[in-house]
């Protein structure tokens, strides 16, 4: 058996850390990370264009899980879990800076050319000081997120170049941002305690689409519904793709502007934003296939604008995850998997089934949350669930009186068409289909489920 001797006479103790400058160091990294976090939460729903928002949806999920993982380190390296909460209320200047700019392209600018590379050197910083062999679990977790900085990096400087914002063109503006970032050799003594992005959220009451498309708000009448196979597949896969992309922004703002939550929360709320970006990448490729184009048609946003008018946190999350996503989306994305195998279409099902194995996740996210919230609130989570079903079909019955003027010699004019919760033509009343294993699986009671399924014309259960 070999022998692997550890030569501890090669280190010098001036320059590692010991446990309580560890963690000190990489408390002040988890502060970054979190507000990072939030920061790409809130600008999700602000960039107009796919490709920005597509990109940092998976970044949002990365850095939280970068922060997950360095909560994780701090606990093991004797960090006071309350101390931990205590690093997720503080901020730098840079951040509050970015949190209240007004230019997409700026925000870029900041975030690529001087945040994360200022982050990488700090991370580069603490990795060196760490310690051989008793330290090699920080060390790894610090190569791992160097690596994906590093991808982020390149990602958001091919954003700008895709975007002809030269090297020139904020450089003055670089400049004062980097006045704003933390002390590189010493991050703790930068941070302002009591503050941070998202305290105080920047209301956006309807998100931001691509330039190509016309966006509509839920008072305005959408166009008939075209005649023919192919413009009518057209008509609904556009509108699916927006489907997914409200639901991205909605999470995005979910790690934004909802405070107090555990940690674990922003991380599973990012990691539905990564989800729905997926979603939407699939989606635009079924439309490609369909010969459909993004601004064939306008677009709106009725899930994200009746979000924003639930009056509480609570509500929010049972509308959006707990009834949208897990009572109604699993049916739809069900009856669109389906819908797709008849048609011959065999990728697009197979696409859909992923799909709705994710929107179950979504709605056990929400059931989980909302029980937590209620507990931690007072807040009855039955009255909770009513209110919110009682919004929702206060919204659709006008969302409905709305469209009623279409044009009847239209084959789809009857259509109640709320994208978010995907209510496809044929899922109203006795025509619908409910998947109840899917719904046991998202955590309805058995109650639950005969009651949802009272009314379907067929139901699958295959547990």
């Amino acid at each position: 058996m070999t022998n692997t001797t550890k030569n501890y006479r090669r280190v010098n103790l001036d320059h590692i850390h010991d446990v309580k400058s560890n963690a000190l160091g990489l408390g002040g990294l988890y502060s970054i990370e979190v507000e990072l976090a939030r920061l790409m939460g809130q600008w999700i729903a602000r960039f107009p264009e796919f490709p920005e928002k597509l990109s940092l949806a998976e970044m949002i999920y990365e850095e939280a899980m970068h922060a997950q993982m360095l909560e994780e380190r701090l606990l093991e390296l004797r960090t006071n879990a309350g101390d931990v909460v205590h690093l997720r209320a503080r901020t730098i200047s840079v951040f509050k800076h970015l949190e209240q700019l007004d230019d997409p392209n700026k925000f870029l600018s900041g975030l690529f050319r001087v945040v994360k590379p200022a982050l990488q050197a700090a991370l580069v910083s603490h990795l060196d000081a760490c310690p051989p062999y008793v330290d090699t679990p920080t060390v790894r977790m610090l190569k791992l997120i160097l690596q994906e900085e590093a991808k982020h990096i390149a990602t958001g400087l091919s954003l700008l170049a895709e975007r002809n914002i030269s090297w020139g063109e904020t450089l003055d503006f670089e400049a004062e941002l980097r006045e704003g970032l933390w002390d590189p050799n010493d991050i703790t003594s930068s941070f302002v305690s009591g503050e941070f992005v998202g305290k105080e959220p920047i209301a956006l009451p309807v998100p931001v689409w691509p330039t190509a498309v016309e966006y509509l708000s839920t008072d305005q009448q959408m166009p008939d519904w075209p005649v023919g196979h192919k413009a009518e597949m057209q008509r609904c896969v556009h509108e699916l793709v927006f489907s997914e992309l409200e639901a991205l922004d909605i999470f995005g703002r979910y790690v934004y502007e909802f405070s107090g939550f555990p940690w674990k929360f922003y991380v599973e709320a990012a990691r539905l934003c990564w989800d729905e970006a997926r979603h939407v990448e699939l989606l635009l490729n079924v439309l490609e296939r369909y010969d459909g184009t993004i601004g064939q048609w306008p677009a709106n946003a009725p899930g994200y604008e009746e979000m924003v008018r639930c009056p509480t946190v609570l509500e929010k999350i049972m509308m959006v995850n707990v009834i949208a996503e897990g009572e109604y989306s699993t049916d739809t994305q069900t009856q669109h998997r389906e819908a797709f195998k008849q048609l011959g279409d065999d990728l697009s099902a197979l696409l859909k089934d992923y799909e709705m194995a994710d929107e179950i996740v979504h709605g056990r996210f929400g059931i989980k949350w909302a029980h937590w919230l209620a507990d931690q609130t007072g807040e009855d989570f039955e009255n909770a669930y009513k209110a919110a079903k009682q919004s929702l079909e206060d919204f659709k019955a006008k969302y409905a009186d709305d469209s009623s003027g279409s044009d009847e010699s239209s084959n789809m004019a009857s259509i109640v068409n709320i994208p978010l919760i995907r209510l496809g033509p044929e899922e109203t009343e006795s025509t619908r289909l409910v998947n109840a294993s899917a719904k046991r699986l998202v955590g309805f009671s058995e109650e639950q489920i005969s009651e949802m399924t009272a009314d379907a014309s067929e139901v699958i259960d295959d547990t």
